[in-house]
């Protein structure tokens, strides 16, 4: 009675079963992976990633004697549905810690490509449960996920965690297709040189997107930006100056018209959070725009160390005096090129124009 009922409704209400778990999931993602080095983020997504490969690995044996005993048509529904759940969750996950990671600037095709398997599980649920396409986006999340978690344990990052951090992942690809191997041998060896030559290709164009730059800098996250016409350390913490901007501004509290004297200082501050124990450097890389050519170009790249361990995140600043009048932004990269964050501002002469100085405790 209770199956037949549980039956009905899935057939009655199936269509929006997997759309609102999607996004009931994503929202409740947002809410619950907070950082990316605590232990709860990490065993949600583990989780998932078992879930995903038991249920394929269950999948799989369609035709073997045990597939034919386990798999009734209704089963596979399930185990489907849960894979693309399992999926969703995992894509999900994954957009919100490399978002929070890097620039949209400059990490837009790999975010936008994350979002794209996320929103797929459900709206182009058809590929999901075709065999290959299974095995190569479960590739693609175990890759996902060894980028960002061997950082967080080995404490370092860096070209070189990365490229561990990709043979990792192809060890435990490879002893997920053995494991089909050993359920399913016939099904595997008609597949193999198809599933082989895309995992290759994933794994080769995420290393393309990591070393143009293009990867968000995970672990890393810019947590604060600021521009100030001063900064004091108080021991703890900073004492900043700001221009307030206009009630009527209400989505931003401080002015990035920046109205400058000759001899002064500017400076911009940022808060950055590390795993904890993980040690780097990064750099302020301050940049004015030539309207003449139409680029920006780079005038002073200062370094900063940052240690983890603050769930504020690392706050550090740097400051400028020579400017020229016009369009300036501070990108905030990690030693090999990628790209935080950024903030863009206005460099003014100075007159009486400028409106009501404001301080700050960060």
């Amino acid at each position: 009675m209770i199956q037949s009922r549980v039956q009905q409704f899935h057939q009655q209400y199936g269509h929006i079963i997997m759309p609102v778990a999607l996004i009931g999931g994503f929202i409740i993602d947002i809410f619950t992976l907070n950082q990316i080095d605590q232990t709860f983020d990490n065993a949600v997504l583990i989780i998932h990633l078992l879930l995903s490969g038991t249920t394929i690995a269950l999948l799989f044996s369609r035709g073997t004697t045990f597939g034919k005993k386990l798999l009734t048509d209704q089963r596979i529904k399930w185990l489907e549905t849960i894979m693309v759940f399992s999926f969703g969750a995992l894509f999900s996950g994954f957009v919100i810690f490399y978002t929070r990671s890097g620039s949209l600037l400059t990490s837009w095709p790999f975010i936008l490509t994350m979002a794209a398997l996320m929103l797929g599980t459900e709206f182009k649920k058809q590929y999901f449960v075709r065999l290959r396409f299974q095995i190569v986006i479960f590739a693609m999340a175990i890759l996902s996920w060894t980028i960002f978690f061997v950082p967080v344990v080995i404490k370092k990052m860096g070209p070189w965690i990365f490229v561990l951090s990709t043979g990792i992942a192809l060890i435990l690809i490879s002893l997920f297709l053995i494991l089909l191997r050993d359920i399913n041998r016939t099904r595997l060896s008609i597949n193999l040189k198809q599933l082989l030559t895309r995992i290759i290709g994933v794994v080769v164009l995420f290393n393309f997107l990591y070393f143009m730059n293009i990867m968000p800098p995970i672990p890393l996250s810019l947590k604060y930006k600021a521009v100030y016409y001063d900064i004091e350390r108080l021991y703890p913490g900073y004492r900043a100056q700001y221009e307030a901007t206009p009630p009527l501004v209400f989505w931003q509290k401080r002015s990035r018209d920046m109205y400058w004297r000759p001899g002064e200082d500017l400076f911009v501050f940022t808060q950055v959070f590390a795993p904890t124990d993980l040690t780097t450097t990064i750099n302020h890389v301050w940049e004015y725009y030539d309207r003449d050519n139409r680029r920006w170009n780079i005038v002073n790249t200062i370094p900063l160390s940052i240690a983890g361990g603050r769930s504020e995140g690392y706050r550090g600043f740097t400051k400028k005096t020579h400017f020229e009048y016009g369009t300036w932004r501070v990108k905030t990269e990690t030693t090999n090129g990628q790209t935080v964050g950024m903030i863009t501002f206005e460099v003014q002469p100075y007159d009486n124009n400028i409106g009501k100085l404001v301080y700050e405790e960060l």
